[in-house]
């Protein structure tokens, strides 16, 4: 697809074929992001938004053969195509995102049944620009009736200074913080003019104090220690669409299952992570997990359980290290996970970790094993340090899928575990733009 406003692109997502239709796309930053759900009724916004200090960066998840309409106007002061207007349409994929620089007002129909991810940049006034900005970043969105007419819109100058990590991390907190302590829905924001020519920002909300996850704060799975859901924090944007920050300071990474059947054979085991999934899907979906607690010295040590769920962006799943796991009917879903990592001795770096961190036991291969999980939460540097070195395998196009990795008996009897990796070829993977642009028009101020 090719825009006619200025920055507005989609870019690829780098993708790890993981068997079948099946793909892992890695976000190698400790920033934080969102979740963004629309329920299953029609949807639409009904006007555009416009962020000053924000860059979205949106991934759409969902049925590839429904269409996504997308309506955008250049509102940037400084913009050559200032005062464009573009209307386009495309299906969902995990295969690529939708960059919107700031400035660029936007508004979306057809997202009822989606999931967006937002892995959003930040921006900050220029210093020149710190006394003149109309920037609030309490409530960086700015509202236009949908109907607007381009030509008459107001212009803004955005941010330009990429903001610093720290920046992200304050941001995150304060945004668990406030969506944990919101009873409001997200704010409706728009410039009005007053009868003394003034002209003033306000912010509408509408209370809506009974408005909660419907999933408690934390809902045990019962027979093995430790295994839970945990609600996320959301912020709603109406009776049943909403926004789940993701603020933990660890890189994240999802799974496209793909369409086709798809069941695991084989139960996977972390011993330094505990996965926590958030699985975003149909509603009239179910998915069968199937757990057993392989931890030595734990009181469920070899239980076994298997619940039916349906997906939802309200809660993730927490599974602590050494507890095996696999699912059937993953099909139609795709899974976030930004885990908890944990170490050998507080202050290790990333080289404790040996290889990759699964074991993939048969799930008919009895007896089980007794394992040693690490326990130690890892440090904000170690963070730091498997980011890069993600940030480093993303840098070039994948080699392999991702392993299958076994346990078996080595030499001396005692057990070791290898990996064994498919092969990519160069080329082979697909298109990530058929059927994008369907339509497209545009209107340029002479």
């Amino acid at each position: 697809m090719s825009f006619a406003i200025d920055g507005l692109s989609w870019i690829e997502n780098w993708r790890m074929p993981n068997g079948g239709q099946s793909y892992v796309v890695p976000f190698p930053t400790l920033r934080p992001s969102t979740i963004v759900f629309h329920g299953e009724e029609e949807f639409t916004y009904g006007h555009y938004g416009i962020h000053l200090g924000q860059a979205d960066v949106l991934t759409f998840l969902g049925d590839e053969s429904q269409v996504i309409t997308g309506h955008f106007i250049d509102c940037r002061i400084d913009s050559p195509t200032r005062n464009t207007i573009e209307h386009h349409t495309w299906s969902p994929s995990s295969g690529r995102h939708l960059r919107i620089p700031p400035g660029i007002a936007h508004a979306f129909d057809g997202l009822e049944r989606i999931h967006t991810l937002n892995t959003y940049d930040c921006y900050l006034p220029a210093e020149d620009q710190i006394d003149k900005t109309s920037w609030n970043p309490d409530s960086d969105v700015i509202n236009v009736p949908i109907d607007a007419d381009p030509l008459e819109v107001a212009l803004f100058q955005p941010n330009s200074k990429a903001a610093s990590e720290r920046w992200y991390r304050l941001l995150a907190k304060q945004q668990y913080n406030a969506i944990s302590a919101n009873s409001e829905e997200y704010p409706l924001t728009m410039d009005v003019s007053f009868d003394d020519g003034q002209s003033r920002r306000i912010k509408l909300r509408k209370v809506n104090a009974k408005k909660r996850n419907p999933h408690p704060d934390i809902e045990p799975i019962v027979g093995i220690d430790g295994l839970q859901w945990r609600a996320h924090p959301i912020l709603w944007s109406g009776p049943n669409s909403g926004f789940v920050p993701l603020t933990d300071a660890a890189p994240m990474y999802f799974i496209d299952h793909g369409t086709d059947r798809y069941t695991h054979d084989a139960y996977g085991i972390h011993l330094t992570q505990e996965d926590r999934l958030t699985f975003l899907g149909p509603l009239d979906h179910t998915v069968r997990a199937h757990f057993v607690d392989l931890r030595e010295g734990s009181p469920t040590l070899h239980a076994t359980v298997s619940v039916d769920f349906t997906p939802s962006a309200g809660r993730y799943l927490a599974i602590p290290a050494g507890v095996a796991h696999a699912f059937d009917g993953l099909e139609r879903v795709f899974t976030v996970n930004k885990p908890q990592s944990y170490v050998k001795a507080e202050n290790d770096g990333i080289d404790t970790i040996n290889g990759n961190d699964v074991l993939d036991w048969p799930l008919d291969q009895r007896p089980f094993p007794v394992l040693t999980p690490l326990t130690v939460p890892a440090s904000e540097t170690f963070y730091q340090q498997r980011a890069a070195l993600q940030q480093e395998l993303v840098s070039r196009p994948p080699a392999t899928g991702t392993p299958a990795v076994l346990m078996i008996d080595g030499p001396d009897g005692q057990p070791v575990k290898i990996a064994v990796r498919k092969k990519v070829a160069a080329g082979a993977h697909p298109p990530t733009n058929a059927g994008v642009d369907t339509k497209e028009r545009a209107l340029r101020k002479a």
